[in-house]
């Protein structure tokens, strides 16, 4: 597969942008330690901003996209990524310096947020490409070594960034993410492929939400999974945030530190590819979301209840495990079962659901006193519970008959 030279390209331009994305993401955790912010608050809002461009542009996305060449939206989001993070480092430089004591962090959600914005029309398109570059009997492959490579890339970036920003400082960091956009476009540029057929007029917006809603309804089986999808993605919301208040307070970590937490994740994500991709029967089973949910359920119970990092790590791991056969396994059944005259909309009422999903879980964690002042212990155990809660409806709904 990867002696296919479009394919490669595209590939490695994905690895050295996500990992950009990591090194951003832990220059920023690392200017909120250093100088006195609350970490999980300011972590949730800029989370936040990532998030709520995906919940109001994605039908406009999903109208769109379509009209236009997909190589030409990867390569102008990579430009204006780059712009992004100078004008980031730019307004953080008398901070970073030692010219001000204290520098206004709004205007720079308000620029992450534009870094939302361009994901949520970079993410679709990188998708849709894939069947350009690759023969329709290489897409289950191709779509694995995406998945396992980003998984690595994403968790290799934390570990990566966090050292380099608490070594070398904020701003190297975020410089280094720029630079990686940059190559990220060098390589989208490299890629030749003829242009592909577009849609001259789109389905109307709401009526391709509405569309997918009602065949939601009535399918046996895509309506849990896209519940499932965003209930995960509420939970890896809430835990994204809380985590790093566990780490520096319940474990006394330090930046570098929750990045190597986060490498122990991307160990898990590959135990759980593997065992994956050796299951049978038991991999497509229907009760395989219930035992993730489970599983899932008794890592952050355990997380909540210790405070040794080497019993922490190990749960990590269980984590990165579940989260990532969770994504796969929904994504894999969807495409297997939903038709192709309606896949588009349901995948779009996903991305919608899923959006509103993280931005409320965000939300409640800088937004709500009562969330701002529980202890980071607290929310794992109470996360566990409702693992364990949404576990039993799942298979509630997996149980239902179809409709008449």
């Amino acid at each position: 597969m990867l002696l296919n030279r479009n394919f490669f390209r595209l590939w490695l331009s994905q690895i050295v942008l996500t990992i950009g994305g990591g090194f951003m993401q832990m220059g920023l955790i690392e200017l909120f330690r250093v100088r006195g912010y609350d970490v999980r608050v300011e972590t949730a809002k800029f989370s936040f901003a990532v998030a709520i461009p995906g919940l109001l542009l994605g039908p406009v996305a999903m109208a769109c996209l379509d009209r236009w060449q997909r190589r030409s939206v990867l390569l102008i989001s990579d430009v204006l990524r780059v712009v992004v993070a100078v004008a980031i480092i730019a307004w953080l430089l008398p901070l970073l310096n030692g010219q001000v004591e204290q520098r206004d962090l709004f205007r720079v959600y308000l620029l992450v947020g534009l870094i939302g914005v361009i994901a949520t029309f970079y993410l679709p398109a990188r998708v849709a490409v894939l069947p350009n570059l690759v023969a329709s009997d290489q897409l289950m492959q191709a779509n694995k070594i995406f998945t396992t490579s980003l998984a690595i890339a994403t968790v290799g970036g934390m570990a990566l960034g966090g050292f380099v920003a608490e070594r070398f400082g904020v701003g190297v960091a975020i410089l280094l993410s720029g630079v990686s956009f940059l190559v990220s476009f060098g390589l989208l540029w490299t890629i030749q492929m003829p242009p592909h057929a577009t849609t001259g007029r789109a389905k109307p917006v709401f009526e391709e939400f509405v569309t997918g809603c009602v065949y939601l309804w009535e399918h046996p089986t895509a309506l849990p999974l896209v519940l499932l999808n965003a209930f995960f993605a509420f939970l890896l919301g809430v835990l994204m945030i809380v985590f790093l208040g566990y780490a520096f307070k319940t474990l006394g970590l330090r930046t570098a530190g929750v990045g190597y937490l986060g490498a122990a994740a991307g160990v898990g994500a590959g135990i759980g590819l593997a065992l994956l991709g050796r299951g049978k029967a038991w991999s497509h089973s229907g009760w395989v979301s219930f035992f993730q949910l489970m599983l899932a359920g008794a890592a952050l119970v355990g997380l909540g209840l210790t405070t040794q990092i080497a019993l922490a790590a190990l749960l990590v791991v269980v984590l990165g495990a579940v989260s990532v056969t969770v994504l796969i396994y929904i994504d894999a059944k969807l495409q297997a079962q939903v038709e192709d005259a309606r896949r588009g909309a349901v995948f779009a009422a996903r991305g919608m659901l899923t959006s509103l999903t993280m931005v409320v879980a965000f939300w409640l964690q800088f937004g709500t006193e009562f969330f701002k002042q529980t202890k980071a212990p607290v929310v794992l155990l109470w996360l566990g519970a409702s693992s364990g809660v949404a576990a039993v409806l799942m298979l509630v709904l997996l149980c239902r008959k179809p409709a008449a």
